[in-house]
Order: C-alpha cells, then structure tokens, then sequence
C-alpha cells in the first residue's frame, strides 16, 4: 500500500525502518513466506518539514541536455537534406546537426546548472516522514513477529474494577435546647394607706 493512502483495516505495527526502501524489503520479506500484500502495508510516520535546496548535479543537467539538444540537431539535419539542397552529402549534414546541437545543448545546460546551484537560490520545502511503519493485520500481527523474529507483547491481565463503596455518613448530634425556667411573678408596689382623712375624721368627732 503506498504512503499516501489511508487504511481502512484495523491494523498493527510490526516493524519500523529509517527508509522506505527497508520497508518494502521487509515487507517483501514477509510476502515470501506466504503472508498476503492486502494484510501488509506502508506507512509514514511522524511527518515533518524539510527544507533543501533545489540542487541539481550540473554535470548529470549539462550531459542531458547536450543529448536532447544532440538528437535535436540530428533531426534539423534530417529535415534540411529533405527539403533543402546543399553542397555537402547527407551525412555531413546530419553530424554537423549533431555537434551543433550537443554543444548548445550543453551550454544551456551548463546555464541552467549554475543558475539553480548559486548560493542564493530558494529553498524547496516538502513534508517527509521520520521513519516508516511495516503494519499488519490484527489477525496476522503474530505471524509476522515470528517471522521477523520479534516477540509480541504480553497482554495485560484484566483486572476488575472495584466497586465504588458508599462514603460514611457523617452523624448528626442534635443541638441541646435551652433550659425553660418558669415565668417570674410581677412585684406590686405597696398601698399607701390615707392617713389625712382619718385625722379629718376624728377632728370632726
């Protein structure tokens, strides 16, 4: 499966290589004893930004173009001994049309090498993966680590969950109430008795 597609079976690392090259051969390796191409599968992994120049070998840019512009040559000589007529023979014509066009087609090369290979050029910024993952069906994930001769990992025991416990309740002790006393009897002032009107009595007497 190539990088760029998304899978839609469940599945499971097995192998991790640096490069995809390592990949496919582990991957190629593992299709020899018999496990089948749609149960294993590429995959980048950690992608990040890579900035590089735009480089060219000069000498790989200058020796193509001297080829495309040979055989352009060539080809102008073919269709000048057709159509025109000249002085020199057939094969004059066409290695002239040779040489001329290997030498402009190098010095266009040349140029265009030295051009994109200057200090100053522009980066190029293309997204590449860290390393790359060798996935495998869930159902083919132990084949495949005995084949690469990795131990799979024991699964964890399952453990129970223990039951929440109720949280103790706090008892409550009931506030004391206040002591009632009994209500206090009133204190009534004592009666002056009227002396004045026993006096004006006797006097009268």
């Amino acid at each position: 499966m190539l990088t760029n597609q998304v899978s839609v079976v469940p599945s499971s690392v097995v192998a991790a290589e640096s490069t995809f090259e390592d990949a496919q051969r582990t991957v190629a390796y593992l299709r020899s004893y018999g496990m089948e191409a749609g149960s294993l599968e590429v995959v980048g992994a950690e992608l990040r930004l890579s900035r590089r120049p735009a480089a060219v070998p000069v000498v790989r840019r200058t020796f193509a173009s001297a080829g495309a512009g040979a055989l352009i040559g060539v080809l102008s000589g073919v269709f000048v001994t057709l159509v025109a007529e000249t002085t020199m023979s057939g094969f004059a014509v066409l290695l002239w049309g040779f040489v001329y066009g290997a030498l402009i087609g190098a010095m266009w090369g040349l140029f265009q090498g030295l051009v994109r290979n200057r200090p100053d050029a522009p980066l190029v910024e293309t997204i590449v993966p860290s390393y790359y993952e060798v996935r495998s069906h869930v159902d083919d994930v132990p084949v495949a680590l005995s084949l690469l001769g990795v131990e799979p990992e024991p699964e964890p025991a399952y453990e129970p969950e223990p039951e929440p416990q109720p949280e103790p309740v706090a008892e409550v002790e009931p506030e004391p109430q206040p002591a009632v006393q009994p209500p206090v009897a009133a204190k009534h002032p004592p009666v002056k008795k009227a002396r004045g009107r026993k006096r004006k009595t006797a006097q009268g007497v």
